[in-house]
């Protein structure tokens, strides 16, 4: 059964899970494998059962039900069909990079370059201003509204008031009426983008407090910001490729939501959002 199991590919895990008929208590450590399931290699049995709290023997009932014979066994499978989901990309007979290769290797200069512009105090100031927001909005359009309605989903799952405006005159509205109490993220790689750059200057006017993500601190955008944070501009690779654009900015995101979840209380309720999603599913797919 685990053989064609691949951890990188969640679809394939849903279709594992759901076939079975799992009592309540196991679906919990079925959700937690698709949720983390780099934290099974490095735990024991306690530790895991501790963590999602059910007990030792629920977890041996479900590795055995998924053709493991203990929970050790369950961790071998689990790590032996994430190694086989590896792909070696270098195939060119002439040792020169391929495209693959290229496009890996400007994504870990991005990455190395944003996260070498990354205040860790700074954004622990915008964990602070999400937590005490009444409200936090994401402003984006085009690729940046795509990024925004992602960012947006992340913070609705861990139970935090947001919303996404990826359209010119919805922006106008909401910061006609915005207030101090609320938080506007605002996402654009070059701070330029007229109509949103407008909607923050109404937006200021009206108390809201704004954090930037851009890869231009001079920008429009940054000079209107409370707190600006940079990002790796991807404009200097040839534009005739599609290089997604978002990336570093999407890299600053996951970030502050990994550091949201450090709290147990959002931690708990993305969980049983998920939690919900999933039996929604589950009962769904066993209809």
């Amino acid at each position: 059964m685990f053989k064609e199991i691949n951890l990188r590919n969640h679809s394939s895990l849903h279709k594992l899970f759901y076939s079975l008929d799992l009592p309540q208590q196991e679906r919990k450590i079925a959700l937690f494998i698709l949720q983390d399931p780099q934290f099974i290699q490095s735990a024991n049995i306690n530790q895991l059962a501790s963590t999602i709290k059910v007990s030792n023997a629920t977890i041996t009932r479900f590795a055995r039900r998924v053709n493991c014979s203990s929970f050790t066994d369950l961790k071998v499978k689990l790590a032996a069909a994430a190694a086989s989901s590896q792909v070696n990309t270098i195939t060119n007979q002439d040792n020169s990079k391929t495209t693959a290769h290229q496009v890996y290797d400007f994504y870990n200069r991005v990455l190395s370059e944003t996260q070498n512009k990354l205040d860790i105090k700074q954004l622990k100031k915008i964990i602070q201003l999400i937590k005490s927001a009444k409200r936090v909005y994401f402003y984006g359009i085009g690729s940046s509204g795509y990024t925004s309605l992602e960012a947006t989903q992340r913070l609705l799952r861990m139970g935090i008031s947001a919303f996404a405006e990826t359209e010119s005159n919805n922006m106008f509205m909401t910061s006609s009426i915005i207030s101090k109490d609320d938080l506007i993220i605002a996402i654009s790689s070059t701070g330029s983008t007229d109509s949103l750059v407008r909607a923050i200057e109404l937006a200021k006017k009206n108390k809201a407090t704004v954090v930037a993500l851009t890869s231009y601190d001079n920008s429009p955008l940054a000079q209107l910001a409370d707190i600006v944070v940079g990002v790796q501009d991807t404009n200097y690779i040839n534009d005739a490729r599609f290089i997604n654009s978002q990336f570093s900015i999407m890299y600053v995101i996951d970030v502050i939501t990994t550091l949201l979840l450090k709290n147990n209380k959002y931690h708990d309720r993305m969980t049983r959002t998920i939690t919900s999603v999933l039996n929604e599913k589950y009962d769904a797919y066993n209809k």
